[in-house]
């Protein structure tokens, strides 16, 4: 297994997530950010640009309050679907991903961990704190140095913070990516298929005096919930020479159409995409063609190297300031037309020319 650090920010978005997109950008990494749901509703714009960077998103309830958090599942609970519909109605899909704020030691019990997992939610810890939650202000120094000394696992899962007074982790971050570049460590960000690293069940949760939720709540509430999850199939997407996976949560069907953010897709599938704000303009360049999307008109321009130009009226829409549109027509748009479509119970296969 290869050497994988899995960088986590906790308590955004904020003003300063913005530096850390632009650290990452700059670096070309990925991280996993756990997101609170009244900054979700305050700063929707960065939700959209973790989206449409390729980062991943995680939930970490909607605000933080422990004491609201840990007197019993239901509120929990309440708080993670309220901050999952918050990020839906941003970016147009849900996240399974969960932090607990605090992490879990001291307040999941075997109830929390139980339904959290029957509803189809992954439950993540970290194996490395960065200190930089540890008092106010904590050195750039020491937040470097306890993120990155003494490392003894193959995959490390890193806590961080984003969130309003973290100026001095923006400073740390840099050196951080640098120090496990040095030790040979690749970056990846955290999905729902990997093994979650968790804290132990301590004793002092299990002797909290909570209200359990009874028999017909858990039916109700937990039950239907883990189908949002398991209903959807992972998209791969087979395109010339390169290959791709959208995972469930990152592509919609309406109406039996495929609905892909127009960025995250062709970027994966290494076309270049810009956005002209003023114009309401998507530009994306691939191979040898060029397609301009007009949000306004809902006109699609194709040109190609011999300058042949094609115009399209195609349906576009924008959630959150990310804009969706049909695979296929994107596809074809871009020189590339639809060979097979093959389905299984794991994942929706497209192989195009």
């Amino acid at each position: 297994m290869k050497k994988t650090v899995y960088l986590t920010f906790d308590d955004g978005p904020s003003k300063l997530t913005g530096k850390v997109l632009d650290i990452l950008q700059d670096s070309n990494i990925k991280a996993t950010f756990f997101v609170l749901g009244e900054h979700v509703t305050r700063y929707p714009e960065l939700i959209s640009r973790l989206h449409e960077e390729g980062h991943a998103i995680g939930n970490h309830t909607y605000n933080h309050n422990y004491d609201e958090l840990y007197k019993g599942f239901s509120p929990f609970w309440n708080q993670i679907k309220q901050t999952e519909a918050e990020i839906q109605r941003v970016i147009g899909v849900r996240t399974s991903l969960v932090r607990a704020p605090g992490g879990t030691a001291g307040h999941f019990d075997n109830t929390y961990f139980s339904l959290m997992k029957q509803a189809g939610y992954q439950v993540i810890d970290w194996n490395i704190d960065s200190g930089d939650s540890r008092g106010r202000n904590v050195p750039a120094g020491d937040i470097i140095r306890q993120a990155t000394e003494n490392i003894s696992n193959d995959q490390v899962v890193v806590l961080m913070h984003d969130g309003g007074g973290h100026e001095e982790t923006i400073k740390a971050l840099p050196a951080i990516i640098s120090k496990y570049r040095a030790q040979g460590y690749n970056f990846d960000i955290l999905t729902p298929e990997q093994e979650s690293v968790q804290f132990k069940v301590t004793q002092s949760a299990k002797s909290l005096k909570r209200v359990q939720p009874s028999q017909a709540w858990i039916a109700t509430h937990i039950v239907p919930n883990a189908g949002i999850f398991t209903q959807s199939k992972d998209l791969i997407l087979q395109v010339g020479r390169m290959e791709t996976k959208l995972q469930s949560s990152e592509y919609r069907v309406v109406e039996g159409k495929i609905m892909v953010p127009v960025r995250l897709t062709m970027e994966r599938l290494g076309g270049r995409v810009t956005w002209d704000q003023e114009h309401k303009l998507a530009a994306i360049d691939m191979n040898s063609v060029s397609l301009q999307i007009d949000m306004a008109t809902g006109k699609w321009i194709t040109m190609r190297t011999d300058k042949q130009e094609q115009i399209n009226n195609i349906s576009v829409t924008m959630r959150g300031g990310t804009m969706w549109a049909p695979l296929r027509e994107l596809l074809q748009s871009t020189g590339h037309s639809t060979q097979s479509i093959h389905m299984n119970e794991q994942e929706r296969r497209i192989k195009t020319y």
